[in-house]
Parts: C-alpha cells; structure tokens; sequence
C-alpha cells in the first residue's frame, strides 16, 4: 500500500461499495481512537450496574455511538475524496482518491 498522497486525504475511496478506507496514519489514528472511545464508554456506563436493569445505559450508549459515528462521517468525507459507489477496480479509477 502506498502511503504518499499528495492530495492531504487520509482516506481513499472503497474498492467495493460505498466509504472511505485510512490510508494515511492520520486516518488510521481517527480510526483507532473512535474504537478505543467506544470500548472505554462501554466500560464507563456499564460499571456498576446491576444484570438486566441496561435500559438507560443502552439508550445513552446508542446515543453517543450514533453521534461519534457522524462525527466519524463527517471527518471522513472532509478528510477524503466524494462519495462514490464502486464495484472492482476499473480503468477509469483515480489512483489517488480510489483504494
């Protein structure tokens, strides 16, 4: 995998459907600390609490999954090329925004 990219992207377009893959450490690194966020807030809500009463911490878990996953999005598509749906690698693919 090359690692240049000279377009500052830190993510490159899926080779199959539709997202981005990091291909910089940069991307990598969100990547990273949105899985490590999301262990350590599952391990935060879920100290302490006595089986089967979850029903308010797996609602304010969701909560904050569905909001760090736009922020996800949301950095990704700043952070990389438009959104395209693929399906294999092609002729007319861009080496730079395609993976």
């Amino acid at each position: 995998m090359n690692m240049k990219n000279k377009n500052n992207f830190w993510f490159k377009r899926k080779r199959y459907g539709l997202g981005w893959v990091p291909v910089t450490w940069q991307g990598w690194l969100l990547i990273v600390i949105e899985v490590l966020f999301l262990l350590l807030l599952s391990k935060v809500l879920l100290k302490d609490v006595p089986e089967n009463t979850y029903q308010n911490e797996v609602g304010v878990f969701l909560a904050i999954v569905f909001l760090s996953i736009l922020v996800l999005v949301f950095i990704s598509h700043k952070k990389g090329p438009s959104l395209k749906w693929r399906w294999g690698k092609k002729k007319t693919d861009n080496s730079k925004l395609d993976f």
